[in-house]
């Protein structure tokens, strides 16, 4: 079994895990499979809002791949979500992504 499918099936046991959609996020990311690797990002988004790993993470890839105006949005949630929950380590990461390209 490989690390994709490996995944998948956590997926399928733990559907309430966020960890299992960014895993596998960026293992479409690393296969070069742009629009799954995306998908999985958006499902992070939209169902796992409190999930801060997904803002930097996501917010870098689309940089990558030239949609800075959605990078941008993204970062600005995160930043919101991670000062909301106090995680000031991660605040301080998506301010200085934030700076480096906006």
């Amino acid at each position: 079994m490989n690390r994709k499918e490996f995944l998948k099936r956590e997926l399928e046991d733990n559907p309430n895990d966020p960890l299992n959609y960014y895993m596998l996020a960026l293992e479409h990311k690393k296969d070069n499979e742009v629009l799954t690797s995306k998908s999985y990002f958006t499902n992070l988004l939209l169902n796992f809002e409190s999930y801060i790993p997904t803002y930097y993470t996501y917010a870098s890839y689309l940089i990558e791949l030239g949609e800075e105006l959605v990078a941008e949005e993204i970062l600005k949630k995160g930043l919101e979500v991670a000062k909301a929950s106090n995680h000031q380590k991660a605040a301080l990461e998506i301010q200085g992504l934030m700076d480096l390209y906006f």
